[in-house]
């Protein structure tokens, strides 16, 4: 299982879980020199928000794989350093291995954020906080498993302090289990960016950000598609920002792993 955290820090920190086990983490970030430039429409250029206007330093992204855990169990962690202090002890419940008899997840996507006052409003989801507010209520009453973010995760489009909120946003979620993602116009796209569509939507973000704070078991950098298996369901994760035609790399990802699925193990397979 792995986690992911902020830090101003740049040194490597620690997660510490479980029955005195540690895991030091590994520490990247990202510049305004990773961004994309500005948008190109035909003789129309616009300056790219996450380059200019919108750019947020974003500190430290640390991250930790959390090994050695058992499926469908309950541990404590914590993560930082006696140079910068620790966290608070937190309650984790693993999902269910692949092949057992039940999952119970959330599934959903579009839901963005939302300040808690009129501080940024560049674009904001208000309804976003009530479904946070609904789905908390679900995990800390054990009715959830795992949840996945599907496409369009938080509507920053180049205005980088909004990834902040939506970080502190999900955190009653993402911190107690499993916070799985996949990419989506609104992280991905952009002219000249490589991505199948070339629409402004992810205002210069081109994916970086998201990959960075997000870091899903995908083959490589930007191929943000991948597979897992949590109880009796086999997920197969795609981009539709990605070029999924017939012969492309992702199409031919997604006919071997489609193929690879055992339905006496998994019978059930969603595709998203």
């Amino acid at each position: 299982m792995r986690l992911t955290w902020v830090s101003g820090d740049k040194e490597p920190q620690q997660v510490q879980y479980g029955d005195g086990k540690s895991q030091t983490s590994e520490v990247t970030t990202f510049s305004a020199a990773d961004m994309c430039s500005e948008f190109r429409l035909g003789s129309v250029v616009v300056p790219s928000p996450a380059k200019d206007f919108g750019w947020h330093d974003p500190g430290y992204i640390h991250t930790a794989v959390m090994s050695g855990l058992q499926p469908s169990s309950t541990f404590n962690y914590k993560y930082g350093s006696d140079a910068v202090g620790w966290s608070a002890e937190i309650q984790f419940r693993t999902p269910p291995a692949g092949g057992s008899d039940e999952l119970k997840f959330l599934v959903f996507g579009d839901m963005g954020k939302a300040p808690l006052d009129s501080s940024a409003e560049h674009y904001i989801q208000p309804g976003s906080i009530s479904v946070i507010k609904g789905m908390t209520e679900e995990v800390e009453n054990g009715n959830v498993d795992s949840i996945f973010h599907i496409g369009d995760i938080s509507y920053a489009t180049g205005f980088l302090v909004e990834w902040d909120y939506f970080l502190n946003l999900i955190t009653p979620l993402a911190s107690k289990v499993s916070y799985m993602t996949a990419i989506g116009n609104h992280e991905r796209d952009y002219s000249d960016s490589g991505s199948w569509y070339t629409g402004p939507d992810s205002g210069g973000e081109c994916g970086v950000p998201y990959e960075t704070y997000f870091p899903m078991p995908t083959p490589a950098k930007d191929k943000p598609w991948y597979s897992i298996e949590q109880g009796s369901v086999h997920f197969t994760v795609i981009s539709t920002e990605h070029d999924w035609t017939e012969k492309s790399e992702q199409y031919e990802w997604m006919k071997t792993d489609m193929a690879s699925v055992d339905r006496s193990k998994t019978p059930w397979l969603v595709f998203t």
